[in-house]
């Protein structure tokens, strides 16, 4: 039995949306929806979250979410999401966390549900597949799930063996993303 742990990066600094993963959400912060998702999978055995900033470490913790302070080197805006990953993964590791999987998931996109977590998981292992990434239904990529083997997070070129599952979901980058999120969630 294969063991998939969740990484939530969440690393603070947004510039178009203030405070973006935690700005509140129908009440609730953005990375609330993300971890109760991960909670919520039968999939995964823990839920992660590496970042820099220390409101959104308090508000991963008070939903139930593990933190790893990310350091400040990888949370620039130019450090690709990967780099801090695979330090995250590096990190757990070293501190004894055994893990064959991971599921990358992103902390802007409040519509995730646990069901899309685990099918997207149950693909990647009927498959045998390297990786499995959420796609809207035109087949776009929206980096909403990303779930890897470990080792796929480390290689250096593009996977030969991944799948997609379609989950129509918006990421938040933006204000007038809050507001339509607001409309499509009541």
């Amino acid at each position: 039995m294969r063991k998939l742990i969740a990484i939530i990066p969440a690393r603070g600094g947004s510039k178009r949306l203030k405070n973006k993963n935690i700005y509140p959400l129908l009440g609730k912060p953005l990375i609330e929806y993300s971890i109760e998702a991960c909670r919520g999978s039968k999939s995964i055995e823990e839920t992660y979250v590496s970042t820099d900033a220390d409101e959104i470490a308090e508000v991963a913790i008070a939903a139930g979410a593990k933190v790893m302070m990310r350091p400040p080197e990888l949370a620039d805006d130019q450090t690709p999401k990967i780099i801090a990953i695979r330090q995250a993964i590096e990190q757990l590791t070293s501190d004894g966390v055994v893990l064959d999987d991971v599921a990358i998931i992103q902390a802007n996109s409040p519509q995730i549900l646990s069901s899309h977590i685990d099918e997207a998981y149950a693909l990647m292992l009927t498959h045998n597949l390297w990786e499995v990434m959420s796609a809207d239904s035109n087949g776009v990529q929206n980096a909403a799930i990303r779930i890897v083997r470990k080792e796929v997070a480390f290689q250096q070129f593009l996977s030969a063996h991944c799948g997609f599952v379609t989950c129509d979901l918006l990421d938040v980058h933006t204000i007038e993303d809050i507001g339509t999120l607001e409309k499509r969630m009541t």
